[in-house]
């Protein structure tokens, strides 16, 4: 009998999917599948043909302005080049407040998650493909993947500077939805609300690999209620 992996299982499905409200939670980032709002779109345009373009070659030699890349994020933790360790909190009001911390090789990640329940370990092998995808997928899990697929590529993210940060030369992006184009803000308002909004900071790398992002989140509903989410992820090299 063939042992189930379960990350082929859910790339299999074609599953990027939208956990609790839509848009705005978790979504599984997994290596090989396209960064979107949702599983019909891609706000970066159709992915390339196998072959390499002149535009693929420019891109991995790096950027100036190479945008976002929280996919990047994903396989870095799948596919290690070398040890960094890897820090990612969130706090959602009022019931959340998590943070996943693991150490990262191409051989292993050795972490643990810490939040209202008490502290959990995470743990892989590189020998042991099953314990590798579950390590990973815990890690990936939680980023905030569908608000970056707002803001990415949109007025309300600027490339500001560069900046030395967790061991890496960064490109630095200012985040603010106030900056939106009147199309853009009809849509943050579709998905948060009237007085809802997207700011924070993220630093790349020339390839848009995220070593170091902030980024607060607040959904006003219908109800009257208010979704305050704040995230924080550094990569550092070890």
């Amino acid at each position: 009998m063939k042992t189930r992996d379960p990350l082929k299982q859910i790339m299999n499905t074609g599953a990027i999917q939208v956990l609790r409200t839509v848009g705005f939670s978790a979504l599984f980032l997994l290596p090989g599948l396209t960064l979107g709002c949702n599983s019909g779109s891609n706000p970066r345009g159709p992915a390339e043909p196998p072959a390499r373009t002149e535009n693929a070659v420019i891109a991995s030699a790096g950027s100036d302005d190479p945008g976002i890349n929280l996919q990047c994020a994903a396989n870095r933790l799948q596919k290690s080049p070398a040890p960094f360790h890897w820090s990612f909190k969130k706090t959602v009001t009022p019931n959340t407040n998590a943070d996943w911390e693991a150490d990262i090789t191409p051989d292993a990640i050795d972490g643990a998650l810490i939040d209202g329940s008490g502290t959990r370990a995470i743990h892989g092998a590189r020998s042991d493909q099953t314990s590798w995808n579950t390590a990973v997928l815990i890690l990936i899990e939680p980023l905030p993947a569908s608000t970056f697929a707002l803001v990415d590529n949109s007025s309300a993210t600027v490339r500001t500077n560069t900046e030395d940060v967790n061991g890496e030369n960064t490109v630095v992006y200012a985040i603010d939805t106030s900056r939106d184009s009147a199309e853009e803000a009809s849509l943050i308002r579709t998905f948060l609300g009237p007085n809802g909004f997207v700011k924070g900071t993220a630093w790349v790398t020339r390839q848009g690999c995220p070593v170091r992002f902030v980024l607060d989140v607040e959904q006003h509903n219908k109800d009257g209620t208010v979704r305050k989410e704040h995230y924080e992820l550094n990569a550092t090299r070890r």
